[in-house]
């Protein structure tokens, strides 16, 4: 029986493995009750303070909680606002896949590709209060405890939802259900998905395409605007070519989508191609040239095949806050692409002149910090191999923070 109170009881249940690895003292049975029954009362008078720290993460300001006790709350809080409003962000991957399915439709259609501009600091704090008290009447607590963090953060001075927080991804969730309904109902579309502030749609031929952003815009949720310089609409028109060459290339969810003209043979059909997005393959060149550096400057050759052997294959590691083991790396992040993929054999072509180059800034460098087996070690390691033969290695999660922190930023 799910339990939705804010008792001792649920609320032990929410401290995670690595919440004993960071502070050992809670394996003492009265330290752990008594941060628990702070906890408690957290829960039930609300947060007095909340120590939301900021980081810049690659330019944007994220946040973290520093006290396990009012962490816990919001942790309840969030496990609670999930199971009532039965809000829950879609699959990356099975957004993509239907995607692309779609597009490869032989009839006329639209592609509208919208984004939410700054999502998480443009909700409006006392609109998702009002809504709040709409649809949590049955869960006074958990309402009670999101009206203190949203007091807090404009204590703070923290516009709309903190970034970080997971009760901020499952508040912004919940933002948004009317809106999903409205595009699903309204729009006459093929095809709806959302994945957090990033919108597709597949529509009918559009008379007026032009309107389509303004309507979009007028209803989200209050606070809300769409990014006009990044929303885009691709119409696909019902030319058959003898030669099918690509009507439109868009980007999404850190996919390429080159979809073709189709075929006078098969006109019932396109061919549509998926790749990794430009701006991936720049954050993944950028990453090898940041790990040369950082090998330039500390000299540890171990890190450097361990930060290529990440890059260029699949990694698992133990995840602390969901307890269990998961993968990662370009294999499972772009599983929908092809083992040959043009951004594939770039990325090798570019790692590999980066190992060899013997001039130029790095290179010049490289040319004499590294041995020749040092470099028939790192190429033994390839973007395409690594894909094509699921080439994995296993990480500890502290050794893969630490060696993924040259890449900050990037």
């Amino acid at each position: 029986m799910y339990d939705p109170t804010f008792g001792s009881a649920a609320l032990a249940r929410q401290l995670s493995k690595s919440d004993f690895l960071k502070q050992p003292a809670l394996t003492n049975e009265a330290h752990k009750e008594a941060l628990v029954t702070q906890a408690v009362a957290t829960a039930r008078n609300g947060f007095t303070s909340l120590p939301l720290t900021p980081n810049n993460l690659a330019g944007r300001t994220i946040y973290q909680v520093n006290d396990l006790a009012c962490d816990l709350v919001l942790r309840k809080a969030a496990q609670n606002i999930r199971r009532i409003t039965a809000s829950k962000q879609g699959s990356r991957i099975e957004i993509v896949r239907r995607l692309k399915l779609l597009c490869e439709e032989g009839l006329p259609f639209t592609v509208a590709k919208m984004d939410v501009k700054n999502f998480y600091p443009s909700v409006d704090q006392d609109f998702l209060s009002s809504q709040l008290s709409k649809r949590l009447m049955t869960a006074p607590s958990t309402r009670s405890v999101v009206r203190s963090l949203i007091e807090q953060c404009k204590t703070n001075s923290v516009k709309g939802l903190p970034p970080g927080l997971a009760i901020s991804a499952e508040l912004s969730e919940f933002y948004m259900q009317d809106f999903d309904q409205r595009m699903r109902e309204q729009l006459n579309a093929h095809y709806f998905a959302r994945y957090v502030d990033d919108i597709v749609l597949i529509l009918p031929e559009l008379e007026h395409p032009n309107s389509l952003k303004a309507q979009i815009e007028e209803a989200l949720p209050t606070g809300l605007k769409l990014n006009f310089s990044k929303s885009k609409i691709y119409p696909f028109k019902n030319a058959k070519m003898k030669t099918p060459t690509v009507e439109h290339s868009f980007d999404y969810l850190g996919f390429q989508f080159s979809v073709f003209n189709t075929d006078k043979a098969r006109a019932i059909s396109r061919r549509v191609e998926l790749d990794i997005a430009a701006s991936k393959v720049r954050k993944n060149k950028t990453r090898i040239v940041k790990s040369l550096l950082r090998y330039l400057g500390d000299g540890n050759f171990a890190d450097l095949r361990d930060r290529v052997r990440i890059l260029t294959c699949g990694y698992q590691f133990f995840d602390e806050r969901q307890q269990k083991k998961r993968s990662a790396g370009l294999q499972y992040t772009y599983s929908l692409i092809e083992s040959n993929a043009p951004a594939l054999v770039e990325l090798d072509r570019f790692f590999s002149g980066m190992v060899l180059c013997r001039s130029g800034a790095v290179g010049g460098r490289l040319a004499l910090a590294l041995t020749n087996r040092q470099r028939k070690e790192l190429l033994k390691y390839s973007f395409v191999n690594g894909f094509a033969n699921r080439v994995h290695f296993r990480f500890s999660a502290d050794r893969l923070a630490g060696l993924m922190e040259c890449w900050k930023y990037a």
